[in-house]
């Protein structure tokens, strides 16, 4: 947390950025390495400025006893090495360390491997690499020297006796042990041997015994069995002797108990059948009660239905009546209101007439003459013809007069719709005529009586 802190949100970064000398292992070499992080004086991050490798912080490994310059294969050829059992016995198995990537290998050294065991450092190789002989001088090129502190560079130390141990395990016991090991292991199986024989006689004595109890048991168990059988085929002939008189005891009771049955049937039936005929009676008796009782009800339902279409027509006779006196009396009302809208009319054009005439009358009395006076007189028709033609002179007064009486004026359009209904005065008296049918069924009642 931080060095994410402090990477990330502006830590101690005081040396970030700067150059400095590390160990590549991309390069394989030392290089210059640009900081990206660190925490304090120490160095966690850096990058090649070679390669451009990201890669956490290594020191330069220079060129001293701990990485020696790599040898030449003429001069690797012509050195000198022990093999793997002059090795590990010549070498101090006390500086033995624990092989790891990480701890740092020294020339002669003894070297414990999880895989192929116990060996030692024959040659020391550039680039942090080792040659290690094992057993049957089978020589591995592994890594070595990668632990980036100095307790990791010094590795896990291994104690002499483990070595020795492992040693032992490896190169396995001497001739003399073997044959030793061979003698106590044929002495031990000559043992187990005549122990097993032994035992074998001791079991065979033990099931031969077994086998005459056994067969005294079987004979035990056989005898039982026959004694057994013996009694139960006794038990057996009682059981069915004992049977079969309960079975004729249970066949007798049973037909006593199948005639009583029957007798109890037969007056049951007998009882249920009397019992039925009395409930048909009654049954029958309810049902033309019943019968009557609705037939009675369905009659007077019939009267009633018929009286109420009866005054149902009358009433509709009635109404159509009352509608056509209505409509007749609307009509009549028209008619007169109509009338006395003409005589209005004619009055008012009689008046105009007789107002026109006054006007002119007037202009004609500076004739001297009676003669021509009197020849107007003569020709009315003439003089008339004026008079007639003023009601053309007088349009607007009759346009307001029927503007302003719309609702007299409409009646008289709509007056053959009123006699309508007077031209089918016959259709209405059809009901009056069937009268005596809706009689028929208030006689009915009398003749039931």
């Amino acid at each position: 947390m931080d060095q994410i802190f402090e990477s990330h949100f502006g830590g101690n970064q005081s040396s970030n950025g700067g150059e400095t000398e590390a160990y590549c292992p991309k390069c394989r070499a030392d290089t210059t390495h640009v900081i990206l992080e660190s925490y304090g004086d120490e160095i966690r991050r850096v990058q090649c400025g070679v390669c451009g490798d990201i890669h956490s912080f290594k020191p330069p490994r220079g060129r001293d006893d701990e990485s020696p310059e790599p040898l030449s294969v003429s001069r690797r050829k012509s050195m000198k090495k022990l093999s793997w059992l002059d090795g590990v016995h010549t070498y101090d198995v006390n500086n033995a360390v624990r092989y790891s990537p990480k701890a740092l290998l020294q020339l002669h050294q003894i070297v414990v491997h999880p895989t192929f065991g116990v060996g030692y450092v024959s040659e020391l190789m550039g680039d942090n690499k080792a040659e290690v002989m094992f057993r049957s001088d089978l020589t591995r090129l592994l890594v070595h020297g990668r632990g980036e502190s100095a307790d990791e560079r010094r590795g896990e130390r291994v104690s002499g006796e483990e070595v020795r141990q492992l040693l032992g395990l490896e190169m396995g016991p001497s001739p003399e042990e073997i044959a030793a090991e061979r003698e106590r292991r044929q002495a031990e199986e000559d043992a187990e041997k005549r122990a097993a024989a032994e035992q074998r006689k001791v079991l065979e004595a033990q099931r031969r015994e077994e086998e005459r109890l056994r067969r005294e048991s079987e004979r035990d168990r056989k005898r039982k069995e026959k004694e057994d059988e013996k009694r139960r085929k006794e038990e057996e002939r009682e059981r069915v002797k004992l049977e079969k008189e309960q079975a004729r005891n249970a066949a007798k009771q049973a037909k006593e108990d199948e005639k009583r049955r029957k007798e109890e049937e037969r007056t049951r039936a007998a009882e249920q059948k009397r019992l039925d005929a009395e409930q048909k009676k009654q049954d029958a008796i309810t049902a033309k009660e019943t019968a009557k009782r609705e037939a009675e009800e369905r009659k007077k339902a019939q009267e009633a239905e018929k009286a109420k279409k009866v005054q149902e027509k009358e009433a509709g006779r009635k109404a159509k009546e009352a509608e056509k006196a209505k409509k007749a009396k609307d009509a009549e009302k028209a008619k007169e209101k109509a009338k006395k809208v003409k005589d209005a009319e004619k009055a008012k054009k009689a008046k105009d007439a007789e107002k026109a005439k006054k006007q002119k009358a007037p202009a004609k009395k500076p004739v001297a003459k009676k003669s021509a006076a009197k020849k107007p007189l003569a020709k009315k028709p003439a003089a008339k013809k004026p008079a007639a033609k003023k009601p053309a002179a007088k349009k607007p007064v009759v346009k307001k007069a029927a503007t302003k009486k719309p609702a007299a004026k409409k009646p008289l359009a709509k007056k053959p719709a009123a006699k309508k209904p007077l031209a089918k005065k016959p259709a209405a008296k059809k009901p009056a005529a069937k009268k005596p049918a809706a009689k028929k069924p208030v006689k009915k009642p009398g003749k039931r009586k």
